[in-house]
């Protein structure tokens, strides 16, 4: 009962709509003090009727059930309701906090599957004619990878490593083993092949003929053992001379259990 008495009150004295043309009646103070309303109450019925009210300072005959028991079929009350203005302050919509992205499963680098964005992943580009980001077109899981795309067909190898994609530096335990592992996909049997170095130390490559070869996504995996307590790995991506796309996905370091 709360509600609807306060609700016909409420068209009878409170202006939340739309404002007509000037020739509406000016405010008569008919917006008495009324308890606020829930926010989707002021807009959606308010705002609804006072919208019906026409440039001739007129309105329609549709009056809400719930407001003539307070104002009656008296127009120029509804009139100078709405032309009084807005007195319902609206509810700001809350911003969500973006979620932090967290490692990848049991990784101890985050971001793995690129679902938000590039960071902490450091990419360099060293050839002009390459690109290379996270991209939605194609992904193994989730809607996004990690894409390096050598645009055209070139006379030469030059430079031999077109792009790499590097982890943030990891603390680990030295001497003790750990794996690296990821999802790679070539579009073409001359794509090149992917370095994989740890510490700045080549370690081994990924061809795209290897495994399941190319034009399906393939996993790959590789250990390594530390020597000190700090460790990044890098993959690069090197290019022979026709225009290629190579993605890799899904990227997980961590302890071999």
């Amino acid at each position: 009962m709360f509600i609807l008495t306060t609700l016909s009150l409420f068209f009878c004295v409170l202006a939340t709509g739309t404002h007509a043309a000037t020739t509406l009646a000016r405010c008569n103070a008919d917006k008495y003090s009324v308890p606020s309303l829930p926010f989707n109450i002021c807009i959606s019925a308010a705002s609804a009727f006072c919208a019906t009210i026409t440039a001739g300072g007129t309105t329609a005959t549709n009056f809400p059930t719930r407001a003539t028991s307070a104002c009656g079929t008296s127009a120029s009350l509804y009139i100078s309701a709405c032309a009084c203005g807005p007195t319902c302050s609206a509810i700001p919509t809350p911003t969500p906090t973006p979620t932090p992205c967290a490692a990848s499963g049991s990784s101890l680098v985050a971001n793995g599957d690129f679902e938000c964005g590039i960071a902490p992943w450091i990419v360099q580009n060293l050839d002009q004619f390459a690109r290379a980001g996270v991209t939605s077109k194609f992904a193994h899981t989730g809607q996004h990878s990690f894409e390096s795309r050598l645009l055209y067909d070139r006379s030469l190898q030059n430079p031999a490593v077109s792009v790499r994609l590097s982890s943030p530096v990891i603390s680990v335990q030295p001497n003790v083993p750990y794996r690296l592992t990821f999802w790679s996909y070539f579009d073409n049997h001359a794509a090149g092949f992917i370095g994989i170095q740890f510490n700045g130390e080549p370690k081994r490559t990924l061809d795209a003929g290897d495994g399941a070869g190319w034009g399906v996504w393939k996993s790959f995996s590789v250990d390594y053992t530390p020597l000190t307590d700090k460790l990044d790995f890098t993959l690069e991506f090197l290019y022979g001379r026709v225009a290629s796309v190579v993605r890799v996905d899904g990227i997980v370091f961590d302890y071999i259990h």
